[in-house]
């Protein structure tokens, strides 16, 4: 396999035998690559493998078969070198002491990447500044909201300065503000050469910040590529979107003569066709109520659409 740093795995798999002795496979053959200066988003319902094959990157599970390597570290037998390249956001309330401060919590865990001394001291309050936290450094993370609580785990996986960098929906529990500020922050990160693997259910977080969205379902890849990619060849299959919006209200326009018409809703002073070929529609649309029309616009699906059609396939 090639280590060209990032995260690289090949036909990675686990499984896991319940009382009865039956084996459950978890993760099935995941090809998975995230190379310097990407975000790369893993997109799942519940049970489609992104937590297992998460904790099989962060060294909390040893997989069954396949191979993974993080910051270019085999993940099985320098389990320790790849734990140090990597810095892991998994959120909610676990790994985190309440009982100490934002800046407590910090240096103790700094302690344990190696970090010591002055280079300590000035690297907590720095993070501290990165996620917006610095006028809560002395408060209790006990006291903290769940949105705080998750700045907390990002500043601790920063900590360490990884060029591997694993976040488990890392604006979960945000307000719009925040999340917004979460976002660009984890945009700069990949930016500066990091790797980013991010697992979210948010569609425009995902659609935002990656360079490539990979859809999981019952333990597989289901499909790979870029959010346009994915939303231009779902297209083929859910067709496009046509939104006409009128210069005043009025009813429902006569749209049986639409090239590839599917269906049509008529809400708010627009009209929204969904037509297999959406550059005939938005002709047929312009010819026909040229004047009558404020704006014609025209979209594939978005990704949440893609997600639900994945979902519901079976």
């Amino acid at each position: 396999m090639s280590t060209g740093a990032g995260i690289e795995t090949r036909a990675l798999r686990r499984e896991f035998k319940d009382r009865q002795g039956r084996t459950r496979t978890a993760v099935v053959g995941l090809d998975l690559v995230v190379r310097p200066g990407e975000v790369v988003s893993i997109l799942g319902p519940n049970g489609a493998g992104k937590t297992t094959s998460v904790r099989m990157l962060t060294g909390q599970l040893l997989p069954t078969s396949g191979e993974a390597y993080v910051g270019g570290f085999d993940v099985v037998r320098e389990r320790r070198r790849a734990a140090l390249a990597c810095g892991a956001s998994l959120g909610g309330d676990s790994g985190l002491y309440p009982r100490l401060t934002a800046a407590q919590n910090l240096s103790f865990f700094g302690l344990m990447y190696g970090l010591s001394g002055a280079a300590l001291k000035q690297r907590v309050p720095q993070i501290l500044a990165l996620v917006d936290l610095s006028g809560r450094a002395g408060d209790l993370v006990g006291t903290f909201s769940r949105g705080m609580k998750q700045r907390v785990h990002l500043a601790r996986a920063l900590l360490h300065d990884p060029p591997v960098l694993i976040l488990d929906e890392p604006s979960a529990g945000l307000d719009p503000q925040s999340a917004a500020s979460m976002r660009r922050l984890v945009k700069g990160l990949a930016t500066d050469g990091r790797s980013v693997l991010l697992t979210t259910h948010d569609m425009r977080e995902a659609e935002e910040l990656s360079s490539q969205v990979v859809l999981m379902k019952d333990g597989a890849v289901h499909s790979a590529a870029t959010p346009a990619q994915l939303r231009v060849r779902a297209a083929d299959r859910l067709g496009h979107t046509v939104e006409i919006v009128w210069n005043d209200d009025r009813g429902g326009p006569d749209t049986d003569t639409c090239p590839g018409l599917i269906a049509v809703t008529h809400e708010g002073g627009a009209t929204r066709l969904r037509v297999r070929d959406g550059a005939a529609a938005v002709q047929w649309a312009l010819e026909r109520f040229g004047d009558e029309a404020a704006n014609v616009s025209v979209t594939s699906p978005t990704l949440e659409e893609v997600f639900l059609e994945m979902v519901d396939h079976r």
